[in-house]
C-alpha cells in the first residue's frame, strides 16, 4: 500500500472512530462532545449518513432546527430509507410543515409499508390539517403492527374525539392506563386525550405524573391545568416554551405573513406608528420581540434608529440577514426596557405580548423607557 492508500484508509477510519467516540459521549449525556465528534466526522465523510442522523437529533434536541432540518435531509441523501425519510417528516411535522411532512411519511411506507412510525407520524400530519377519518386509518394500521404503540392508540382516541364519536374512546383509554405504569409512558399526550373526551381529573392526574418526571415543563402543565380549570393561569410564558416553539417556526415564520390573508398584526402596528415616526428625522424605534423582523422591515425607512430585542435566537439569525437593525439583542423584553431608561420614541410590538398574562410589568417597563410623548403601540392577537 502507497503512502497515498495509507492516508486514505486512515481518513475513513478516522470517521468511523470519530462517529463510535461521538456515540458513547451522547450515552453518557456528554452531549456537546458527541455533537462535536459527530461534525468531525462528517467533515472527513460527508456522505456518513448516520452521522448525519444522529447530529440532527441532538440539534433536534437543543431546539435547532433548521439545522437538524438540513441533517435530516442529508441523511435521507445518503441513505433513502424508510427509517430516514420519516425522521425527516418529522422534524417539518415539529416545526408545523404537515403538508410537506404528509407527503415524505408516504414516501417511507412506499419503501416500507410495515413501519408503525411512519403510518403514526402520517396520522398525527393528518390530524393537523382536519383529515380526521385518514388518521384514524393510520392509526390503526400502526396498532395492527405494534400493539404496544402508545402514541398511535392515543393518536386514535384523538382522532375519535374529533369526530364525536366519545363513546369509542373508552376501550383504548382502558389499554393506555393498563400500560401507564411504563416508565416510557407518554403522560403528557395522555392527559390531553383525557382532557379532550371530558375526563379533567384523570388528565389532571396525568399531567401531574408528567412533571414529577419533566419538573422543567412547570409552566407548560401550568397552561394545561389553567386551561381545564385546574389551575391559576401562569403571569407569562416560560423562557423555555418560548425558546422550543420560535425555534420550531423561526424558519417558516415570514411565510405566515405573505399575502393578504396572512398575519397582518405586523402591518397594523406600523401604520400606527407612522404619524410619530415621519419626517426626514424620524424616531429612535424599538421592536419589542422582533422576531424576523416583520415590523423592522416596515419601519426601517422611517426610524433613525431601530433596535430589536427577541428571545429565540433562531429568529434573531433571521432579521440579522435582513440587515435592517441597528442593533439586535437576546434576552428578555421587560428587563431590557427596564434597562434602557428614555432610550426611545417608539416601542412597536406585535404577536409579543400574547405570552403575558398581565400586562403591568411590560407597561411600566415601556413607560421606563419611552421618552415624553412617546408611544407604545402593539397588537396582541395571534397569528
Amino acid at each position: 500500500m502507497n503512502r497515498k492508500q495509507r492516508r486514505i484508509t486512515s481518513k475513513r477510519g478516522g470517521a468511523e472512530e470519530l462517529f463510535l467516540l461521538a456515540e458513547s459521549l451522547n450515552l453518557k449525556g456528554r452531549i456537546g462532545e458527541a455533537e462535536d465528534n459527530y461534525r468531525k466526522a462528517i467533515a472527513l465523510k460527508p456522505g456518513f449518513a448516520e452521522a448525519h442522523t444522529n447530529l440532527a437529533a441532538i440539534l433536534r434536541n437543543t431546539n435547532r432546527f433548521a439545522e437538524a432540518e438540513r441533517h435530516f435531509f442529508l441523511a435521507v441523501k445518503y441513505k433513502p430509507d424508510a427509517l430516514s425519510y420519516t425522521n425527516l417528516a418529522n422534524i417539518l411535522l415539529l416545526q408545523g410543515q404537515f403538508t410537506e411532512a404528509m407527503a415524505i411519511y408516504r414516501g417511507a411506507l412506499s419503501l416500507q409499508p410495515l413501519f408503525a412510525e411512519a403510518h403514526n407520524g402520517l396520522a398525527t400530519a393528518l390530524r393537523h390539517l382536519g383529515d380526521f377519518r385518514e388518521a384514524e386509518s393510520h392509526c390503526a394500521r400502526a396498532l395492527e403492527i405494534n400493539p404496544n404503540h402508545w402514541n398511535a392508540r392515543i393518536g386514535l382516541g384523538l382522532a375519535l374525539v374529533e369526530q364525536g364519536r366519545i363513546a369509542e374512546v373508552v376501550d383504548h383509554v382502558e389499554l393506555l392506563s393498563r400500560s401507564s405504569s411504563h416508565p416510557g409512558f407518554p403522560y403528557r399526550s395522555f392527559g390531553m386525550l383525557l382532557a379532550r373526551a371530558g375526563w379533567p381529573d384523570e388528565a389532571k392526574i396525568c399531567f401531574e405524573r408528567h412533571l414529577a418526571k419533566y419538573p422543567d415543563d412547570a409552566d407548560d402543565i401550568a397552561l394545561l391545568l389553567a386551561s381545564m380549570g385546574a389551575g391559576a393561569l401562569p403571569g407569562r410564558a416560560s423562557k423555555g416554551l418560548l425558546v422550543g416553539m420560535y425555534a420550531s417556526r423561526a424558519k417558516h415564520w415570514d411565510q405566515g405573513a405573505s399575502g393578504p390573508t396572512g398575519y397582518q398584526g405586523a402591518r397594523l402596528v406600523a401604520t400606527a406608528t407612522e404619524n410619530l415616526t415621519a419626517g426626514t428625522s424620524g424616531g429612535d424605534v424599538i421592536d419589542a420581540g422582533c422576531g424576523t423582523g416583520l415590523i423592522g422591515e416596515l419601519l426601517r425607512g422611517k426610524a433613525r434608529t431601530l433596535v430589536g430585542i427577541d428571545m429565540s435566537a433562531p429568529m434573531l439569525q433571521q432579521a440579522e440577514q435582513k440587515k435592517i437593525y441597528n442593533e439586535l439583542h437576546q434576552g428578555d423584553l421587560v428587563e431590557f426596557l427596564n434597562n434602557r431608561p428614555s432610550s426611545c420614541d417608539v416601542i412597536a410590538s406585535a404577536a409579543t405580548l400574547i405570552h403575558f398574562g398581565e400586562l403591568d410589568s411590560v407597561f411600566r417597563a415601556a413607560a421606563k423607557s419611552l421618552r415624553r410623548q412617546g408611544l407604545f403601540c402593539f397588537h396582541r392577537v395571534s397569528q
